[in-house]
Order: structure tokens, then sequence, then C-alpha cells
């Protein structure tokens, strides 16, 4: 149970630590594509962005994580009972919480509420990120072989 709840948390982190990242990196993305062809942001400044985004976002944001992975893999412990697929289903399952918490957050509130998972590529990007923490929640509570 010790390790389920560590992969859980690690998973949450992982989440929302690489999400408020690319969340971030998109924001610069389109910052820069609005300011025209000459423009550049400093790596101080892009450091210091996400670092602002980063604790602007999480509690808000992590807790919506929180939420979204506890339901995937609550559900989708289940089918990797018996289908003994746990990387493709928990991973799976990660994307799938990522896209279902930004299209009820659309739904309900009019906007994803994150900017950098406004378009296509952001959303990718987010489920891709759910996607990972699905995989290391798989490997950290991986059965483990007798010996």
């Amino acid at each position: 149970m010790v390790r389920r709840l560590a992969a859980y948390v690690s998973a949450v982190l992982i989440t929302a630590v690489l999400g408020s990242i690319a969340h971030s990196l998109f924001i610069q993305q389109a910052w820069l594509h609005a300011s025209g062809a000459d423009a550049q942001i400093p790596t101080g400044d892009r450091i210091s962005w996400i670092t602002h985004d980063l604790i602007g976002l999480e509690p808000l944001y992590g807790g919506l994580i929180a939420a979204a992975l506890l339901v995937a893999f609550l559900v989708s412990g289940l089918v990797a009972r018996f289908t003994g697929l746990r990387p493709i289903v928990f991973g799976v399952a990660g994307a799938v919480a990522m896209f279902t918490m930004f299209t009820i957050m659309r739904v309900e509130l009019g906007t994803v509420g994150v900017f950098g998972a406004r378009g296509p590529m952001g959303l990718a990007a987010q489920m891709a990120v759910g996607l990972v923490a699905g995989l290391v929640f798989a490997i950290i509570t991986a059965p483990q072989a007798d010996h």
C-alpha cells in the first residue's frame, strides 16, 4: 500500500511539474510568435517564467491532476489486472486523464484554464506528461518477483 501511495504521489508530482513546464514553454512560444521574428527571451527570464508558473499553477492545477489521476489509476488498476498490460494501461490512463480533465474544464468553465493546453499541440504535450506519469506509476507498482 505504501508503494502504491508513493507511486501515486510521484505520478502527481511528475505531472504537475512537467505539465507546468510544458505550459510555460507554450506560452513563451506564443509570446515570441506575437512579438515578431526578432523577439527573444533570455534564458534567465525563461527560467524565471517557468518558476513563476510552477508556483502559481500548482495549488489548483496539482489538485485537479491529483483527482484526475486518482480516478484514472483506480479504473485502470482493474483493467491492468485482467489484461496484464500494466505499462500500456496505466500510460494510456494517464494521457486520457489529462485529456478528460481539460475537456471537462472547457465544457464547465468555457476554457481549459491552462493557456499552454489550449491548442492541439499544447493538449498533446499535457497528455504526453500524463502518459509519462502513468508509466512511472506502472513501473513503481509492478508486482515484485519472488526471490
